[in-house]
């Protein structure tokens, strides 16, 4: 039995997809037994760098050591900030060493639920959503933003990127580390996801409103329909997800 009184019902899934030969993403979910908060994070190694599966198992595994090594009740915004900035120098320092013409890197989204509010913090084009009705507004809110090169918007239009994603921000690619931040109040019924841009990059945000918001899908229901989507829909890049949502009663058993 794993109770954690954060009430909180989360699941994740990563896939390689048809097409690449590994995976360079990684995730996490650490819910300590009996603390009072979940961790969770989606990293997504750079294409076209080599050795993105490592940065992004290290931060991911930098995240672990310092969560399991601190009461839970003491996760807040400078204990994600400050650990992200240490696994970004881990990442940045193996670069060094290795003198990669092109060094590895990762985005990140990640996000510590507490009871109360939900803390995240994000670099490059990995997201955070959130889902809530609330009467007057879209159900369905990206709480991170996408950090991209100046002009991307435009050349994507013309079909000239070679790319399909391109990143302004990363982890381990520069010795500091540009994060966003910040922390919103987590509602009883509101459903939250991380992901890597291999689940949006050709689904509609439409189709992750009607999936997060049905009632007829847990955690994990909702990750298998929404990978399932994407693999239906031609994706090749590798994808991950992580879904939450509030148990009645408020405690995972």
């Amino acid at each position: 039995m794993n109770i954690n009184f954060a009430g909180l019902d989360i699941a994740g899934e990563s896939n390689t997809g048809p097409v690449r030969h590994h995976n360079e993403d990684n995730f996490l979910i650490y819910a300590p037994p009996g603390g009072s908060a979940v961790l969770a994070a989606v990293a997504d190694g750079i294409g076209g760098h080599s050795r993105g599966e490592v940065a992004s198992y290290i931060c991911c595994r930098e995240l672990y050591n310092a969560a399991s090594k601190l009461d839970s009740r003491k996760w807040d915004a400078r204990f994600l900030r400050e650990t992200l900035e240490y696994a970004n120098e881990r990442i940045f320092d193996f670069n060094l060493k290795g003198r990669r013409v092109k060094p590895m890197g990762c985005t990140i989204a990640a996000a510590i639920f507490t009871a109360a509010e939900v803390i995240c913090a994000y670099a490059g084009d990995s997201r955070i959503y959130e889902f809530h009705r609330a009467p007057g507004h879209k159900p369905l809110r990206q709480l991170s933003v996408d950090h991209r090169p100046e002009g991307y918007d435009e050349l994507q239009k013309t079909g000239r990127l070679l790319h399909t994603s391109l990143v302004s921000r990363s982890l381990g690619t520069a010795k500091f580390l540009n994060l966003d931040m910040q922390t919103v109040a987590r509602m009883p019924d509101a459903r939250y996801m991380l992901c890597s841009d291999g689940l949006y990059n050709r689904q509609p945000e439409q189709l992750f409103s009607g999936i997060l918001g049905s009632d007829d899908f847990s955690a994990r229901q909702a990750v298998n329909q929404l990978l399932r989507g994407a693999l239906l829909a031609g994706e090749k890049d590798n994808i991950t997800i992580i879904c939450a949502a509030s148990v009645p009663g408020g405690r995972k058993e």
